[in-house]
């Protein structure tokens, strides 16, 4: 008897394996169908464009003419196509991702895709590049976007606050002049997170930001505390002072709506005249918010 259901367990488990595969196999014929002939993409939205002859083609692509059968495109749609693409997994876009997802889940997986496209922070370069090779073009050895990248470490494993750093700068004469400054960027690497300095100069503001290499929801777990004060003086001593504290800003934001500290030309050159040099620093410090657990459900 447990023979004949060992027996009748295996013909079960092999039938749902050949399922299965006819199941992948119609998949897979019904990408092929679907897939753009001029890029190789799967859309991953609709609609989708379809020629009166039934041939696909996505909307960045699609032209005047069909690009299998070269007749008129039209305006056709196809509903079919969208029905395919709601239903299966999508690679997701980004270069060195690899991963699938459902339709619903793709999307949201691309804003927080670790090799998402971003924009290189320094004002000058705008190089774009995905965030996993972010820090490897910051440090290029001949690059003129950043010092290189250190390591801050906390003061207190209790409190999780890191030390001060301070960053020394020089305005010479001509950039205090000028209505356009963009100095290089200082990187370091906090905890399992990275960030930049960026000090410049708009419009005769000075603007000093903080840019978490991150998305918006992790940034919003930190908090940094910025400075700006005379070089021969700690932050505290100084007789003028301009303070920040606020969560750093995403990678992900464009650059208009960077937001942080900015100081007009008269409150910066009371700072700058302390020095021969119009010389100042930027002392800073960050820690991750403390989150405590919800008793109340």
């Amino acid at each position: 008897m447990k023979e004949v259901e060992g027996e009748n367990d295996k013909r079960e488990i092999n039938n749902l394996e050949m399922k299965l595969r006819q199941s992948r196999n119609i998949v897979d014929q019904l990408k092929e169908k679907i897939e753009c002939p001029v890029c190789f993409e799967i859309p991953q939205t609709g609609p989708v464009p379809v020629c009166p002859n039934g041939h696909f083609v996505c909307n960045e692509c699609k032209g005047d003419a069909c690009p299998t059968c070269r007749v008129g495109m039209g305006d056709g749609k196809s509903l079919l196509a969208v029905t395919v693409i709601e239903n299966i997994d999508h690679r997701c876009r980004f270069f060195d991702c690899g991963e699938f997802f459902p339709h619903d889940r793709i999307e949201e997986h691309a804003k927080v895709c670790g090799h998402r496209t971003v924009i290189c922070p320094h004002s000058r370069c705008n190089r774009k590049v995905g965030l996993s090779k972010l820090l490897g073009h910051l440090n290029e050895i001949l690059g003129d976007c950043s010092y290189g990248s250190d390591r801050i470490e906390n003061v207190s494993l209790v409190d999780k606050v890191s030390a001060v750093q301070t960053l020394n700068f020089s305005a010479s004469e001509m950039s205090r002049k000028g209505k356009f400054v963009s100095y290089k960027l200082h990187t370091f690497a906090y905890e399992d997170i990275s960030f930049c300095i960026k000090v410049g100069k708009r419009d005769w503001l000075y603007h000093f930001y903080r840019v978490m290499f991150a998305a918006e929801e992790v940034c919003s777990e930190y908090k940094i505390e910025m400075t700006v004060h005379e070089r021969n003086a700690t932050s505290d001593d100084s007789v003028v002072t301009f303070k920040f504290c606020g969560k750093p800003c995403s990678i992900d934001i464009d650059e208009k709506e960077i937001y942080g500290l900015k100081i007009d030309k008269t409150g910066m050159e009371q700072i700058l005249n302390k020095s021969r040099n119009g010389a100042f620093s930027v002392s800073f410090s960050i820690r991750k918010i403390p989150t405590f657990p919800n008793f109340l459900h």
